[in-house]
């Protein structure tokens, strides 16, 4: 896990900005944060399409007739990252955005949150998504993006069915991590949580403390059903 404490590592990473290696790099470099500092200017070049590292597979072409690499996504949010400046981030968003959302766009508009409003129009759809892991990661940018709970918690409710049978797939997984974030709104979800942590039949390890987060978090909201069934 790359973080601050890496900083050390920055030159090598920055030098593998110019390999095959460059989208992986650029992930590191973001996690490392402001200490990563000498590789913005790259990172920016990178999403502006002005250059691009060795690339394996294809790149997009820009209405200018520039080609952008295809890792310009993970530059421009490593560029955020170690800058504190979201403006290069959000103007690829935003762009991403009048394409059409991908899953993995939309977990980086979940980290924006409140920052990213101006693409909360082409996440609401994604609610209703075909795929259970666009659903939740929709679900969950729409939240952060704008607070709303009323069609979040619906989508991420019904990501957890899987538990009754026994399962938990990452769509699953996911929902119950972000419902422990999103507490007392989502305590609905109590009773099957309750059920889960209480199960004989044996859920993927992270499930067990996602779901003690998420009972911990429902707080007063359980409370409140408790009074009420007294």
């Amino acid at each position: 896990m790359w973080g601050p404490a890496a900083g050390e590592a920055v030159p090598e990473l920055v030098s593998a900005l110019a390999t095959r290696n460059a989208r992986w790099a650029c992930d590191a470099l973001g996690g490392i944060g402001p200490a990563a500092a000498p590789a913005a200017n790259i990172l920016d070049s990178f999403v502006r399409g002005v250059a691009q590292p060795p690339r394996h597979d294809s790149s997009a072409l820009l209405p200018n007739g520039v080609r952008r690499w295809h890792g310009s996504q993970n530059a421009a949010w490593a560029h955020w990252r170690i800058t504190g400046d979201s403006k290069v981030f959000l103007a690829f968003l935003e762009d991403a955005a009048s394409r059409g959302l991908g899953y993995a766009s939309l977990g980086r508009l979940a980290e924006l949150g409140p920052q990213a409003t101006r693409c909360a129009t082409a996440v609401r759809p994604l609610l209703e998504s075909p795929g259970p892991w666009t659903r939740v990661q929709a679900a969950y940018a729409w939240w952060r993006i704008t607070g709303d709970t009323d069609a979040a918690v619906p989508v991420l409710l019904a990501a957890l069915e899987p538990l009754r049978s026994g399962v938990a797939d990452e769509p699953c997984r996911a929902a119950i991590r972000y419902i422990a974030q999103i507490g007392a709104p989502a305590f609905a979800a109590a009773p099957l949580l309750e059920a889960t942590l209480s199960s004989e039949r044996r859920f993927p390890a992270d499930v067990y403390p996602a779901a003690r987060a998420a009972m911990a978090a429902f707080g007063d909201g359980l409370r409140l059903r408790e009074s009420i069934v007294c």
